[in-house]
């Protein structure tokens, strides 16, 4: 690919842009579209053909020190977009052997085409006028198509072949991805292999606002005195570049540029893939700290693989590589630790009190921070810059930190993990334990018996109107089953209070009479665990429960159970039935069942999981109960025809998810 060249043009009027109307922020995001990651526009498919429409236009993007710039760039021309600016121009992606077709309308005040860097096949222009480098569409709405077949995968770019000095700089480029035909996971063939959930677009370039002032207002720019005084990555600098896709803030940069993955292991062992372009004038010396990255390509062809620390990516040129985070050492505070002590947080100095340190070194992990200092790190994962080592492009108007600069973001294997912080016993009573021991996998449990209470006087074979001496503990709504002696009753009404109504001789038992003082015993009981700080947009939100239950309510071992085993139920409250009231009672209509059926659950542990469906907000709390969610673990038994006790032993209860 070949490198480009300052014109050696003095000065040189530039055309104004002011003639064509403000177009309305970009709504550049297809449905669904990640927060992280590139973003594809996927043009109209017909057979093998794949067409993109495009639009030149201009707009404004908006840069961290608050200042703003003028701007051309390509927009989508099809709905829902319709021509709206955004910068840069849409990601256009396309398989290997497709014909890929893209019709250009020009609203600039002059002409302008596209060029294609590094295709195979001859690009073929139908329209237009004859430029020096393509064809161009003539200013003020004129149009051009060009066809090309898409014949070898790789990283391209798209950009402006009119006064490229001039029109580049301006912000006409976008990239170009061709996928090959084995499949979107790979980047070009077998041994490129990645995950498709974590492939990242950095496209840099760099912005002289003089110059871009000067075709706003019509007025003239001396090329030989070009100072660029902001460096980008997908159109926007830092921190600015570590926003989200699609941040509303900035609603005509849709590109964010943040690296996330997590360590690899034997369930998650592709790499990322990272495809950089540079679409600038200017040589730029780009660093990754924290792991070498492994360059597998350079300008769309596959090069011998090569172990990277840092590349000086060339005007025109694009690069891909494979990132990998191994996690060699494992080191945790608890069963590895560092063997040399970390420093004391009075030790440390926060710069402006604001950090990505999560306070402790160990990857998952939280620690203490100085008073006053407020931490973005989420759940302990790590951050390490990626940035310019021309350290003039790490700022923003010289001022730094800032520019060409983003962040890799490595989260701990799996996702964030959260364990309860509390619980509440809604059906049953506390035998032994306490919230910590459901955050480790360990030999101590978290005990529930199921609720007991007596008979205040005799109870005759017909009646169906029962007083208990407290129903603390007891379900407050819904039908029941309860116990006396070897006869099971249904609780029908009352429930809440001291007398209920209840329907006699269930589950294949017969009614009876029985003596005051009898023992009411509930066959099941209800506990859920209670998480906090689980933050707003969390996502891939999955439970797991870890537990056994046991022959006994008094014991402090696990007595064996082999038949008749009781039967699990795990639940999550859905926020948006009822915010909390919906998820008060083991009956309330907010909980939603993730185990189904029951699962058999005797005296070994039996550990359960279950991914939810995305979006994951209905089981986040709002409000007042802001990031929190509710686990329920619910477990019954009946033995005909001698009903017996048992006792619920939970060891483990986490969420899992990726945050925001």
């Amino acid at each position: 690919m070949r490198p480009r060249a300052r014109r050696a043009a003095v000065v040189v009027a530039l055309a104004a842009g002011l003639a064509v109307a403000a177009p309305l922020p970009a709504q550049a995001l297809p449905p669904g579209a990640p927060k992280t990651g590139m973003v594809c526009l996927a043009g109209t498919v017909v057979g093998t053909t794949r067409t993109f429409d495009l639009v030149a236009t201009t707009g404004f993007v908006d840069t961290p020190d608050g200042n703003s710039v003028f701007m051309w760039s390509y927009g989508n021309a099809d709905a829902p977009d319709s021509g709206r600016f955004q910068t840069p121009g849409p990601v256009l992606c396309a398989t290997q052997g497709q014909t890929v077709v893209v019709h250009l309308t020009n609203t600039l005040p002059e002409p302008s085409g596209i060029v294609f860097p590094g295709q195979d096949s001859a690009v073929t222009a139908t329209g237009g006028n004859p430029g020096l480098l393509t064809s161009e569409a003539a200013a003020n709405t004129g149009t051009v198509s060009y066809s090309f077949t898409a014949g070898s995968p790789g990283t391209y770019l798209y950009e402006s072949g009119s006064d490229v000095a001039k029109q580049v700089e301006m912000g006409l480029y976008g990239a170009l991805i061709v996928r090959p035909t084995i499949g979107d996971g790979y980047a070009y063939d077998a041994s490129t292999q990645f995950n498709p959930g974590r492939e990242y677009l950095l496209l840099l370039n760099e912005i002289d606002p003089d110059l871009h002032h000067a075709v706003e207002t019509n007025g003239t720019y001396d090329l030989n005195a070009q100072r660029n005084r902001y460096f980008s990555i997908n159109g926007r600098q830092f921190p600015d570049t570590i926003r989200d896709n699609g941040d509303s803030e900035l609603p005509n940069q849709p590109y964010g540029s943040l690296v996330r993955i997590q360590p690899n292991t034997p369930s998650n062992n592709q790499p990322a893939l990272v495809r950089m372009i540079n679409v600038g004038l200017a040589n730029h010396p780009f660093h990754p700290h924290g792991n070498h990255t492994t360059q597998i390509a350079q300008d769309g062809r596959l090069v011998t693989t090569t172990e990277h620390f840092g590349e000086t990516i060339a005007s025109g040129q694009t690069e891909d590589f494979l990132l990998r985070w191994d996690d060699t050492d494992s080191w945790n505070p608890t069963t590895k630790p560092f063997p040399v002590t970390p420093p004391n947080y009075r030790n440390v100095f926060f710069k402006d009190g604001n950090t990505y340190y999560s306070g402790s070194p160990y990857l998952g992990y939280s620690g203490t921070l100085p008073t006053g200092t407020v931490s973005q790190n989420i759940c302990g994962e790590w951050y390490f810059p990626w940035h310019s080592h021309a350290l003039n492009e790490f700022t923003n108007f010289d001022q730094g930190f800032g520019g060409m600069g983003t962040l890799l973001r490595v989260d701990p294997s799996g996702g964030c993990t959260a364990y309860p912080t509390s619980t509440s016993i809604v059906g049953g009573t506390l035998k032994s334990g306490a919230v910590s021991a459901l955050g480790v996998d360990d030999a101590t449990y978290y005990q529930v018996n199921p609720k007991v209470t007596t008979r205040p006087t005799a109870t005759t074979s017909t009646a169906t109107t029962i007083t208990v001496a407290s129903a603390v503990g007891f379900p407050t709504t819904g039908t029941f089953d309860v116990r006396i002696d070897n006869e099971v009753l249904a609780v029908t009404g009352g429930q809440g209070t001291t007398t209920w109504t209840v329907t006699r001789g269930q589950l294949g038992s017969t009614a009876a009479a029985h003596a005051t003082g009898a023992t009411i015993t509930a066959l099941a009981n209800d506990w859920y665990g209670a998480f906090t700080g689980v933050p707003a947009g969390a996502q891939n939100l999955a439970v797991t429960y870890k537990g056994a239950n046991c022959a006994t309510t008094t014991a402090s071992s696990c007595s064996s159970l082999t038949t008749n085993l009781p039967q699990q139920t795990v639940k999550i409250c859905n926020w948006t039935v009822g915010g909390a009231a919906g998820c008060a009672t083991s009956t309330s209509a907010g909980w939603v069942t993730l185990s189904a059926p029951p699962l058999p659950v005797g005296s070994t542990d039996v550990s359960s999981s279950w991914a939810l469906p995305n979006p994951a907000a209905a089981y986040i709390g709002t409000g007042a109960n802001a990031g929190q969610i509710r686990v329920l673990v619910h477990s019954q038994r009946y033995t005909a025809p001698s009903p017996t006790a048992f006792s619920t032993w939970g060891n483990l209860l986490k969420v899992v998810y990726d945050a925001p």
